[in-house]
């Protein structure tokens, strides 16, 4: 495993990124940070991950995660402390979290009330850049286009199962947190970014948790520039390929790998490493040289460009 420090691209507000920072603060993994802004462009990451828009990005010298699947694997990787194991049952309500009830975190308020959210957080120039951007990011994804009132018994179900589990225990996880905890707290960190929920309105238990949650905090982290975290990727080559990965039959050739669900935009390369788990595409710049970008293999499609 490589020693070179991890450095996170993301801003305050990112609920995906809040997920990273609290595991990375439970488990006492220290990162770098580098902030960027919350829509294109972002000229640092557009040189590693080749037109990857989805925030958080993670760097370990040469090589790039993207998605939090690998991103927390990465993180729990540099841990000494573990995790509870996930439940079949807390494992599907995260799953739920991650995909309908984000979407329903944003959908169940009104449009004013989004708006308002969205200006104490950005700004009124940053509101209005902000839905520009995120109107064509989603688009063709279903859970994106919920009615409010769709959105709501959705947001609701999940909060009254949420419930239902921590009446009886501290976490997910029983008595400590599993990595489910912290997939299911992103979206309510969403929701009341959004101003779609009021803190008082959370079941009493969900608001406890969510106190012990946030009380994890982001941890050891130092602000760098995104010109010293280029100079990092540069200083180094990519880490070893774990063994077998690159026996697949498609290693070697030119692919483009894009998320299924919303940031459809392909992040072209040559295909170094495939597994059940995880793709791995080679990127070279004048830039920075050699990178190594990884996606997992579940929720992004790899195709073979002839």
């Amino acid at each position: 495993m490589s020693s070179s420090p991890l450095i996170l691209y993301h801003y305050p507000a990112s609920p995906y990124a809040e997920k990273v920072r609290l595991l990375a603060g439970y488990l006492g993994v220290s990162w770098q940070s580098v902030d960027v802004p919350i829509q294109p462009p972002r000229e640092q990451l557009a040189i590693l991950a080749g037109g990857y828009r989805r925030i958080p990005v993670m760097q370990c010298g040469a090589d790039i995660f993207c998605d939090t699947a690998v991103i927390c694997d990465e993180v729990v990787s540099r841990s000494e402390k573990d995790l509870a194991p996930c439940s079949e049952g807390a494992s599907a309500l995260a799953q739920r979290a991650e995909t309908d009830v984000f979407f329903a975190a944003i959908r169940q308020g009104s449009q004013l009330k989004t708006a308002i959210g969205l200006t104490m957080m950005l700004g009124f120039k940053g509101m209005l850049a902000f839905a520009k951007d995120r109107a064509s990011f989603a688009q063709g994804h279903g859970p994106a286009a919920q009615t409010p009132e769709i959105a709501k018994s959705v947001f609701s179900s999940f909060l009254g199962d949420l419930e239902q589990i921590l009446q009886s225990q501290s976490y997910l996880g029983g008595q400590a947190p599993c990595l489910s905890d912290f997939r299911c707290y992103h979206p309510i960190f969403l929701a009341k970014g959004f101003k779609s929920i009021k803190e008082a309105s959370l079941p009493t238990e969900v608001k406890a948790w969510m106190a012990r949650m946030n009380g994890f905090g982001w941890g050891n982290y130092e602000d760098i520039s995104g010109e010293d975290a280029l100079v990092a990727a540069k200083s180094e080559e990519p880490r070893a390929l774990v063994e077998g990965t690159a026996d697949n039959p498609d290693v070697g050739r030119w692919v483009t790998v894009t998320p299924l669900d919303t940031g459809r935009v392909p992040v072209t390369g040559t295909l170094v490493s495939r597994s059940e788990t995880r793709i791995v595409v080679a990127r070279r710049s004048e830039d920075v040289g050699l990178c190594h970008v990884h996606f997992p293999a579940m929720g992004f499609e790899c195709s073979i460009i002839s």
